[in-house]
């Protein structure tokens, strides 16, 4: 990992309001799910500023923390670090609102797995596109296997909603598989086949298919949470642990299929079947509609809902609508960040837009939403419209996904079949058109970039300050504050950070700065500072003066060495002098372990300043001068 989330835990639980404010977290795809007893606690402009955090929402009864790919990581290391009383989680639960309470469900139920769907949607497209090339026989055994591959995690999908609901409602997991297992068994699948009638003390089954179904599992592991904790309640601890999961299964399966199963079937052929009547009365509205609004529900977290009805599109229909217009809308907003890129002046926005654009040209939106388009406005909405006008588009052409995959570039296979080309290609032109509007409404738009509005506010009050005070005003003008001189905290060759081989610091989105190509195992204080933090491992040290926050971090990835050839001289509040001995590292012993030895060296805050000179691309000594910051 390029970021320590077992930093941003630690930081995220103390901002949050420690283990004591926290009831209850859950992750998605890409955000961790906090419920808070008080959330006017939080001050969300420090949540933001941790590292590894992209931004924070407040919505649906959650306070939500943007992290990205990594939130396994961080959300594995906050539950390191907290203790979630079920009782009270529940509780707070059920104090939410209905839809709250929904949408935590479903996020908590369908996030874990939703790559590995995808994973067999984009291998169904890439056989497809295999096959019109008659690049391989469908007769033969190497297609039917990876074409069953493909299907697997779909057929046995009420498994995979066991897993993941077992532990949002508390379950026994291993029973809540066997009752899974249970309604996709070959014996009972017989029984469907055979047609004939079957009783289940006297009472008829309706023998309905329950493969790549959502409601009728979840709905049964459910009810499954207050069956188990009837028998823990009751049962003598000595015989607990074998006929409480004996009990749980023997009463679920059965009342599963006498009632949970067409309960729960018919409530989700409802909700695909409203969907698909509305998308049926005009699919180019749906798209417009889809098109224009599906990064905004994303932006409040509430975008879980429609889970449901994909995947039962794919189940029932064998392919989905939603996904050939959502589509629409995320290259819109990748769009719309290039548009940034190529639009801006700012040399740290320039960085992190052109990463934001490129991570959402593969279906993870949320870098080009908050830090850029929404941050900035004004392309948020731009992209808006261009999803609306291509996901119109989309519906005109009446494209599909034929397996379940999240929108990108690397899974466009998944919206390929031969025998509907006209489909596919209509899907390429939609997400083409909303890409090419999204960079030309964005650069023809535009927008006020942050530095330019700082000095429209700051030129707008010397203005309304002079009061015919021409020449003083003038002299204040030529006022500037300090300039800081920065040193170099080690000697070796300067590299940008752009050179440093790490996504994260290399996009500029943490702070400017430089990388070193240590020569020695020495870190000295690059100026007069106060040690703000001194990192656990001793591979990072963070420094502070007159505003101005400065991270050198020895090496990447180096965290997972856990200290070893890492030895701090200093501590956390200590006051250094330029040239005190921060840290000594063993270069050799570092290499030697695999690791890249590069010395990161950012400002991860200018305070009040603006303008910051660099040196790079030179050999320097230990405290040679190469940053100037005013």
């Amino acid at each position: 990992m390029a970021i320590d989330y077992r930093i941003t835990a630690r930081e995220l639980v103390k901002e949050l309001g420690g283990d004591s404010n926290i009831i209850n977290v859950t992750h998605c795809a890409t955000r961790l799910r906090f419920i808070l007893k008080d959330e006017s606690i939080v001050d969300s402009a420090k949540v933001t500023k941790i590292p590894g955090v992209i931004t924070t929402v407040q919505a649906v009864g959650q306070y939500q923390v943007v992290i990205g790919n990594h939130v396994k990581d961080a959300f594995d290391l906050v539950m390191e670090l907290i203790t979630v009383d079920e009782n009270q989680a529940d509780s707070s639960e059920n104090k939410a609102g209905a839809l709250s309470r929904i949408i935590d469900i479903i996020s908590s139920i369908f996030a874990p797995f939703l790559y590995t769907l995808a994973a067999g949607g984009i291998l169904q497209g890439i056989l497809g596109i295999l096959v019109a090339l008659n690049a391989i026989d469908t007769a033969g055994g190497t297609y039917q296997i990876l074409n069953f591959v493909s299907w697997t995690a779909f057929n046995f999908l009420p498994v995979l909603i066991s897993i993941t609901a077992s532990k949002k409602f508390g379950v026994n997991t291993y029973a809540a598989v066997v009752i899974a297992c249970a309604l996709v068994c070959p014996d009972y699948l017989n029984m469907i086949s055979l047609g004939e009638p079957v009783y289940f003390l006297g009472m008829r089954v309706q023998l309905l298919s329950y493969t790549s179904s959502v409601i009728p599992i979840i709905l049964a592991i459910w009810i499954a949470s207050y069956v188990q904790k009837f028998f823990d309640k009751y049962l003598p601890i000595v015989v607990r642990n074998l006929f409480s999961p004996m009990f749980t299964i023997t009463i679920m399966v059965p009342l599963t299929l006498l009632a949970f199963g067409p309960v729960g079937n018919t409530i989700g052929g409802a909700i695909g079947g409203a969907y698909n009547y509305l998308y049926n009365l005009s699919p180019i509205v749906a798209g417009i509609i889809v098109g224009g609004l599906w990064e905004v529900l994303v932006i409040f977290g509430v975008h879980w809902g429609i889970t449901p009805v994909t995947v039962g599109n794919y189940a029932t229909l064998g392919y989905d609508t939603f996904a050939g217009l959502q589509a629409s809308a995320v290259f819109a907003q990748a769009g719309a960040a290039l548009g940034v890129f190529l639009k801006t002046k700012d040399k740290d926005m320039k960085g992190v837009s052109l990463s934001a654009a490129i991570t959402g040209l593969f279906g993870i939106t949320e870098p080009a939403i908050y830090g850029v388009n929404l941050r900035l406005k004004k392309p948020m909405i731009c992209g808006c419209v261009a999803g609306a006008i291509a996901g119109g588009v989309a519906g005109g052409f009446h494209a599909v996904s034929w397996g379940y995959n999240m929108p990108g570039v690397a899974t466009i296979p998944a919206y390929f079949k031969a025998d509907h080309m006209s489909q596919f290609l209509g899907f390429l032109l939609s997400i083409l058109i909303a890409f090419v509007l999204g960079i030309i409404f964005t650069y023809i738009v535009g927008f006020k970039e942050e530095a330019a509005e700082e000095a429209e506010t700051e030129a707008s009050m010397d203005e309304k300050n002079s009061v015919q005070a021409s020449e003083p005003a003038s002299e204040a003008a030529q006022e500037t504050k300090e300039v800081i001189s920065i040193a170099s905290p080690a000697a070796g060759k300067i590299i940008p950070i752009t050179e440093v081989n790490d996504e994260v610091f290399a996009s500029q989105g943490m702070g400017d700065g430089v990388g070193i190509i240590a020569s020695e195992g020495k870190v000295y204080a690059p100026f007069d500072a106060t040690v703000e933090a001194v990192f656990p491992t001793g591979h990072a040290v963070g420094l502070s003066a007159d505003g101005v926050e400065m991270l050198i971090h020895i090496g990447i990835n180096t965290v997972e060495l856990n200290g070893k050839g890492f030895a701090p001289n200093i501590e956390q509040g200590a006051s250094v002098k330029r040239g005190d001995l921060l840290v000594t590292f063993d270069k050799d012993l570092i290499e030697k372990e695999g690791y890249d030895t590069t010395i990161i060296f950012i400002a991860t805050d200018l305070g009040d300043r603006d303008q910051m000179d660099i040196k790079s691309g030179c050999e320097v000594k230990a405290l040679d001068e190469i940053m100037s910051i005013r």
